[in-house]
């Protein structure tokens, strides 16, 4: 029989930035890869969406990483290897990096559009003119990094539940809260 694993959650805020996050991140994505899909005159108004989700994101990214510093994650299930603790760090670095970069990304493709960016608040101006030199490879570079991040996105989904449903460590339970945790286990 196996013995019942003793779980250490993350805090309540960083369950909050972690799944807001995910789901700003997955309809930025959808946005993203179905712009064409939608009649030309939309165009702009979900590229300015597209854009707005994308400021709020790494707004939110900004202060997920100031909450990390002070509020380290939980210990990891005791039974990893130092592999497995390795591969969750690179992981998780990766994730972190690749949403920063493809945001910034993201900002310089309008900005070399010369796009301002509107939010409910307020508006931020492009700080530069319109140049089609600049935002052709702006763009690539925030497409690439996009796929990149729904790559490393998808892995981690997938490790999620690998260690959910086959090492049954506990892993994915750690980003539920304790009560919506033993709901799930009874």
């Amino acid at each position: 029989m196996q013995e019942p694993v003793t779980l250490h959650h993350y805090d309540r805020i960083s369950r909050v930035f972690h799944w807001s996050m995910a789901g700003l991140i997955f309809a930025l994505m959808i946005a993203g890869l179905s712009v064409d899909a939608f009649p030309r005159a939309w165009e702009r108004t979900i590229v300015s969406l597209h854009t707005s989700f994308g400021v709020l994101t790494l707004l939110l990214l900004a202060l997920r990483l100031v909450w990390r510093v002070g509020h380290k994650p939980p210990p990891l299930a005791a039974e990893l290897s130092s592999t497995m603790r390795r591969l969750a760090a690179l992981g998780h670095f990766g994730l972190y990096a690749l949403m920063a970069a493809t945001l910034f990304a993201g900002l310089a493709t309008a900005f070399t559009r010369g796009l301002s960016i509107d939010l409910v608040a307020f508006k931020i101006p492009s700080p530069m003119a319109a140049n089609r030199a600049l935002a052709r490879p702006a763009k690539e570079v925030h497409e690439l990094l996009s796929y990149a991040l729904m790559a490393l996105v998808g892995v981690h989904i997938v490790a999620a539940f690998w260690h959910e449903r086959v090492l049954r460590d506990g892993t994915l339970q750690r980003m539920l809260s304790p009560r919506r945790q033993a709901a799930i286990n009874h």
